[in-house]
C-alpha cells in the first residue's frame, strides 16, 4: 500500500482575484491526480485546500489549521500580501511555501520557492518591447500594495532612464475600486501605452471602462501586463480597441500539444494559463523530490530540487540555491480574437535576478537615447 502524504494548498477561490487562484488549483489537483495515478511514486498526495476567501488575515487561520495536521509544504498564495503575511510564520514552522506567481522581487526566503518570475523576468522584457515599440510615455497604474508599488517603481525608473516620461500614476483597491474616475485624465494626459498593475476584478473594470472610452475616442491603445493570463479573458471580455500584452512563463500559444493532452487527460478545464502550469508544476516538482528524498524535510526537498535538472514540459526548471528562485522561460503575447497569440519570445531561459543586481537595465531602453543622457546606475 502507497504511503498517502499531506500538502496544504492556499487559494482564495473567492473574492477579487477568485478566477487566477481556481485557475492555479485546477493545475494543482491535475498534477496531484496524476501522481496518484503513477505508479513510479511509492505515495500518494492528499491535497487539503483552504480558501481564505480573499482576506488576508484569513491565509494566517489557513496556515495554522493545515500546520496542525502536520503539514509542512503549502502551495499557493496569488498576491504578494498574503505570501508576505505568512513568511513569518513558514519560519517558526520551517514549513516550505511553493509560490508560482509573477512578483514584484525584491524578497528571497528559505521558505519560499519562487516559481512564477521576477521583474527581470516578466517586466523588463515587456517594458523593453514597449519603449522600442510604441514610444516613451508610459500610464501606470497598479493595485494598492506591494506588487502595484514596486513594479511601478521599476517602471517609472526604466522609463525616466528613456528619457520617457510617466504621464500618471494611480492605484487602486483590490475590490469596490471607481475606475471609472480616472479613465479621462489617463487619456488626456496622452500616453503612448499603459502599465497595468491591477489585479483580479479591478483590473477587468479598468481594462472594459478604458476600452470603451478608447472606442468612443477612435483610440487604439496599447495596455500592458506581467500577470494578465488566459484564466482571466472570460471575465475580461472582448477588447475593440485596447491593445492587451502580457508577458510571462507559459502561453497556451507556447505548448499547444501539452494543452491538448491535458484537455485529453483530465477534461475539466479550456483555458491553460501560466497561473494553472505554475500551481501544476510546483506540485509535480515537490512529488518529484519526494520520491528522491523518501521524506517531507523542507530543507532535503530544497538540496533536491537544486541538484536535480528537473525536466518538464516547459524545459528545465533550475531553482537556483543562491536565492530559491526559478530559471524560467520569457514569452510575450497579445491578445487577438479571444486568445494570447505570442508575438516575442526569448532566446533562451532568464536567470532569476530578484534583486536586479545582475542585471543590465540598459537593455530595456530603447536603442538610440537622447544624446548625453544618463542610465540607471547598476549596484554591483
Amino acid at each position: 500500500m502507497r504511503q498517502p502524504v499531506d500538502i496544504g494548498i492556499l487559494l482564495s477561490t473567492d473574492g477579487a482575484y477568485r478566477h487566477v487562484a481556481a485557475s492555479a488549483l485546477a493545475g494543482m489537483r491535475d498534477a496531484i491526480n496524476e501522481v496518484n495515478a503513477d505508479p513510479a511514486f511509492d505515495f500518494t498526495l492528499n491535497g487539503h485546500h483552504h480558501n481564505p476567501q480573499g482576506q488576508l488575515a484569513g491565509y494566517g487561520t489557513g496556515m495554522a489549521q493545515l500546520m496542525a495536521q502536520g503539514i509542512r509544504h503549502l502551495f499557493g498564495t496569488i498576491t504578494s500580501a498574503s505570501r508576505k503575511e505568512i513568511i513569518p510564520d513558514l519560519e517558526q514552522q520551517n514549513a516550505l511555501l511553493w509560490y508560482a506567481c509573477p512578483y514584484e522581487g525584491y524578497e528571497s526566503s528559505e521558505h519560499v520557492i519562487y516559481l512564477g518570475g521576477c521583474p527581470n523576468q516578466t517586466l523588463l522584457p515587456i517594458l523593453r518591447l514597449a519603449l522600442a515599440t510604441f514610444g516613451t510615455r508610459g500610464y501606470l497604474i497598479g493595485s494598492n500594495y506591494v506588487w502595484g508599488w514596486e513594479s511601478n517603481r521599476i517602471a517609472r525608473e526604466i522609463i525616466e532612464a528613456a528619457h520617457g516620461e510617466v504621464t500618471g500614476e494611480k492605484y487602486l483597491h483590490l475590490a469596490g475600486a471607481r475606475p471609472q474616475d480616472l479613465i479621462g485624465p489617463l487619456l488626456d494626459s496622452k500616453p503612448d501605452f499603459v502599465l497595468n498593475n491591477l489585479v483580479g476584478e479591478s483590473s477587468y473594470d479598468f481594462l472594459q471602462q478604458l476600452d470603451a472610452a478608447c472606442l468612443l475616442r477612435g483610440l487604439e491603445l496599447p495596455v500592458l501586463s506581467c500577470n494578465l493570463s488566459e484564466a482571466e479573458l472570460g471575465p475580461i471580455g472582448d477588447m475593440r480597441a485596447l491593445r492587451l500584452l502580457s508577458c510571462g512563463p507559459f502561453f497556451e500559444a507556447a505548448d499547444p500539444a501539452f494543452c491538448a493532452a491535458q484537455r485529453r487527460r483530465h477534461r475539466g478545464i479550456m483555458r491553460y494559463s501560466h497561473h494553472y502550469t505554475g500551481g501544476y508544476l510546483s506540485v509535480m516538482l515537490f512529488a518529484r523530490a519526494r520520491r528522491q528524498t523518501g521524506c517531507d524535510d523542507p530543507q532535503r526537498i530544497c538540496e533536491a530540487l537544486y541538484r536535480d535538472e528537473n525536466v518538464t514540459f516547459m524545459g528545465p526548471m533550475k531553482i537556483s540555491r543562491r536565492n530559491n528562485h526559478c530559471h524560467l522561460p520569457c514569452h510575450i503575447a497579445e491578445l487577438r480574437h479571444g486568445a494570447f497569440r505570442l508575438i516575442h519570445s526569448e532566446p533562451q531561459r532568464l536567470a532569476p535576478d530578484p534583486y536586479l543586481t545582475a542585471t543590465d537595465l540598459r537593455g530595456c531602453l530603447p536603442a538610440r537615447p537622447h544624446p548625453g543622457g544618463h542610465l540607471l546606475r547598476m549596484v554591483k
